[in-house]
């Protein structure tokens, strides 16, 4: 069989490159209008397409040549290569514009692209993708031929001019042809090109590097960034004593803290006694075998690296030099404790009352604050109702509707739809129903930030009660989690009850209940109806110790007693919640039979892209026909399938007699932006605020009810539960004496007491890493309601905004420079706001570095 014809193939591959390749530009043109000033765009206009010209014209040279000849050969080859990977880059490009509005970032795909476990998750964008590559074929088809003829006669003509033979025609001045006249004409067309040259030439180099490299990259240099791997120096060891810092007169000798009891001072700004002091401190509590995560408190260890020096490590490590890659609170300048202050009076009273024998920490996936629970008049609400014509008789039965969307987060959390107690309607059968007493049931945050809009750097936040590596997605599996981990917390006081032989079930009837619930052993489990393959969040689990997982691969074992699966999976992860109750019902019966303490971390998942529940949940329509909001109605169900899910929890808790004595921890991993939000959606590489805001709540039947207001974010759950842990007399002497000492070495504060918004002129400052992680981050302060997005590459515009005044970011502030937003938030929100603007990114940019450093992180 014949091969196809050269003259088949080689007109088409340039004609595909050309269009997906100015397809892909103007579209990247389109995201970027309105980010440049009106006259800059039409200067620099011509600039923009300055790469695109040329990779066309290497294609048509590649695809010159009409005979089988091995340059012809390999020129076919490579051409149809570069046709065929911009078709696709620039189709994907369209396909997530079409689902999320924002524009996709070769570097983060390229990670998303090698992880096995995330194929399905790009597999969902398949039906736009595709349509958009069937358009641009389409659109290639027609102008195949005259294409790739015409441009090749041009480059001809072209070359004809430019050598040596034909040199006088490029001159502007020439004499005519007749021999009879001595009259010169003048050619325009040469002194276009050499004004037009000249013209490129010089706007190319005066134009600023920011944003306009980034706007002028052709596509295949954009996606070779996929390929490219970034590699920082290891981080400066003089951070740690903060003279690094970028605001030093916050520093001064005279604004130290003197150590006291289990508070270990703050002096940083240089090396001194106090530092030195904290690394030597002796710990009563430190047995002669320490768990993991606990390496800094053990001397032997850190002896030895000082004395090596360096470790070997893999290629993400940099030198662990003992003293230096640890974090010492004396030492961080951001830090704020509260923890000289007294608890809330209302707390005090209770504690006495309270007993705390198991902990259970539930994650719930994509849970904004405003739908936990939704309340009449918010924003969300006017939205919903604005998607109502006026004239549609259902738009009476939207607050009914939405009265009954989140009963179980308003019992949780004590708020509720309607703002007077007698509007609110009895809940629906099978909704579970709080037991507690009336103005009981803990304390609920308000104004709660997550540490991360992506998933599992956010469960670092809240299981360990560190920030978050601003690397994209989960990188810091490949570092050094600087904290220990609620698990290896719950290890160490195990490690007094294996070594003293404690434990005897037939002496624990003898002590008192409060007694013998010191003395039982922990149990870590965690518990999700997912894949953990994803983004190696397996190994993140073995980081934190857990000492059980159950997951998505464990009900799908054969040999696994909960074998098979009772429901088909909803999304590209896994299955419903429900698929889990089995097991956790288990659980809590063999904890309860063999008198043990519980630590139950669970993960919901339903919540996630793209909103489905399992078949058997009836669904209620919540959107109005005006506009499209097919996606928000979507969720909204899901959000009530997992409101009742966390019903269903709590139920198991009461159905096995535990629930008085169980902390219940709900937060959000992150929010998630729609279209009613924002142009721009989802959590990739959106700082909306709609992503941050995330529900907080300490539940327990036995304390009193509390809506505290705190911008803190999810960090602060651990010293928190070590904080209830010690004040309702919850551990024995040895752990409470642990707990008590371990609290004041996190970063994050505890939402028992006051939350500390400001000290001596430093500020509480919030960070947040925007999904995938390395790009962008949030910073915003307890102190001011001011919110930035700072861009950690030059690909992305800094962002402002006043959630005083625009408390859903409807009218953001965005530019491409520091200054040039300066200028702006200066002339809108005056100078204080603008310094404060200033300040926070070179704290951010302190941070991320200091980040880099804490988790001896070099990749």
């Amino acid at each position: 069989m014949n091969l196809p014809s050269f003259r088949a193939w080689q007109p088409f591959f340039f004609s595909l490159l050309v269009v997906a390749v100015l397809s892909a530009k103007l579209l990247h043109l389109f995201q970027h209008a309105r980010s440049i000033p009106l006259l800059r765009f039409i200067i620099y206009f011509p600039t923009f397409f300055i790469q695109d010209c040329f990779l066309i014209i290497v294609q048509r040279l590649l695809l010159h040549g009409q005979t089988r000849s091995v340059q012809s050969t390999v020129g076919l080859a490579i051409g149809g290569f570069l046709a065929t990977i911009s078709l696709g880059a620039s189709a994907a490009q369209y396909g997530f514009y079409y689902v999320t509005g924002g524009e996709l970032q070769w570097d983060a795909a390229g990670s998303v692209a090698s992880d096995p476990a995330a194929i399905r998750l790009m597999l969902s964008g398949i039906v736009p993708v595709s349509t958009a590559g069937m358009a641009m074929v389409l659109a290639t088809w027609p102008i195949t031929p005259v294409l790739h003829n015409k441009f090749g006669c041009w480059l001809t003509s072209v070359w004809k001019l430019v050598t040596p033979g034909n040199w006088d025609m490029l001159l502007p001045v020439v004499r005519t042809k007749s021999d009879l006249s001595h009259q010169k004409i003048i050619r325009l067309w040469p002194l276009c090109v050499l004004t037009t040259i000249c013209s490129l030439t010089l706007l190319q180099f005066v134009r600023p590097a920011v944003p306009y490299d980034h706007i002028s990259a052709t596509l295949p240099v954009s996606l070779s960034r996929m390929l490219h791997s970034k590699s920082n120096n290891c981080p400066a060891h003089s951070l740690p004593n903060g003279k690094s810092f970028p605001l030093p007169d916050l520093l001064s000798q005279d604004l130290w803290i003197m150590p006291h009891e289990n508070y270990k001072g703050w002096a940083p700004g240089q090396d001194n006694f106090f530092i030195q002091q904290y690394m030597e401190r002796d710990r009563n509590w430190i047995p002669e075998t320490l768990p993991a995560g606990f390496e800094r408190w053990d001397k032997k260890k850190m002896l030895e690296a000082e004395n090596k020096a360096l470790t070997k490590g893999g290629r993400n490590k940099c030198p662990d030099i003992s003293g230096t890659n640890v974090y010492n609170p004396v030492a961080d300048p951001l830090r704020i404790s509260n923890l000289d202050l007294e608890p809330y009076g209302e707390l005090r009273e209770a504690f006495k009352d309270v007993l705390i024998s198991h902990v259970v920490l539930v994650t719930m996936e994509s849970t904004r604050k405003d739908m936990f629970p939704i309340k009449h008049d918010s924003y969300l609400h006017q939205k919903i109702l604005q998607s109502y014509k006026d004239d549609d008789s259902d738009k009476a039965q939207v607050d009914e509707k939405l009265s009954q969307l989140t009963r179980v987060a308003e019992q949780v959390t004590g708020e509720s739809f309607y703002n007077s107690p007698g509007k609110q309607p009895d809940l629906l059968p099978g909704v579970w129903r709080d037991q507690s007493a009336p103005g009981m049931g803990g304390i609920n945050v308000v104004g709660a930030l997550t540490g991360s809009s992506l998933s599992f750097k956010s469960v670092l936040g809240s299981h360990c009660g560190v920030g978050p590596l601003p690397r994209d997605f989960l990188e810091e599996v490949n570092g050094k989690i600087y904290q220990p981990c609620i698990p290896q917390i719950l290890e160490l006081f195990n490690n007094e009850k294996n070594s003293s032989g404690k434990h005897q079930d037939g002496k624990e009837a003898l002590r008192d209940y409060r007694a013998s619930v010191h003395q039982r052993e922990w149990e870590s489990v965690f518990v999700q109806s997912i894949t953990d393959r994803y983004d190696r969040q397996d190994e993140l689990n073995r980081h934190m110790s857990f000492g059980q997982s159950f997951v998505r691969e464990t009900f799908e074992d054969e040999n696994n007693k909960y074998y098979p699966p009772k429901s088909p999976e909803i999304n590209y992860f896994g299955y419903a919640e429900t698929e889990v109750k089995p097991f956790i019902r288990d659980l809590i019966a063999d904890v309860v039979a063999k008198k043990k303490r519980l630590f139950l971390s669970h993960f919901t998942s339903t919540t996630h892209h793209p909103w489905t529940a399992p078949d058997d949940f009836s669904a209620v329509k919540y959107m109005g026909s005006e506009g499209s909001h097919e996606h928000m109605d979507s969720f909204l169900n899901v959000v009530r399938y997992d409101d009742l899910w966390l019903g269903q929890i709590l139920g198991l808790l009461d159905e096995y007699g535990i629930a008085n004595e169980t902390l219940v921890v709900v937060v959000g991993d992150h929010g998630q932006a729609f279209e009613e939000d924002t142009q721009l959606t989802g959590t990739y590489e959106n700082g909306h605020i709609s992503n941050f805001r995330v529900p907080l709540v300490f539940r327990h039947p036995h304390l009193p009810r509390l809506q505290v207001s705190a911008n803190a974010t999810s960090m602060s759950i651990l010293p928190t539960i070590l904080d209830l842990l010690v004040s309702t007399n919850s551990l024995d002497a040895t752990d409470t004496s642990a707990a008590s000492d371990l609290m004041h070495d996190y970063e994050a504060q505890s939402l028992l007491r006051p939350y500390q918004t400001s000290l001596n002129g430093r500020q509480a400052w919030n960070f947040g890493v925007i999904n995938a992680g390395g790009a962008l981050l949030s910073i915003s302060s307890a102190a001011v309601p001011y919110r930035i997005i700072i861009p950690l590459s030059g690909d992305f515009m800094f962002r402002f905004t006043n959630t005083a005044t625009d408390s859903n970011e409807l009218h953001p502030l965005e530019k491409w420079t520091l200054m040039d937003l300066a200028r702006a938030v200066r002339k809108k929100h005056g100078e204080e706001a603008a310094k404060w603007a200033t300040e926070a990114d070179a704290i951010g940019r302190w941070w991320t570095k200091e980040m880099h450093r804490l988790y001896n992180y070099n990749g």
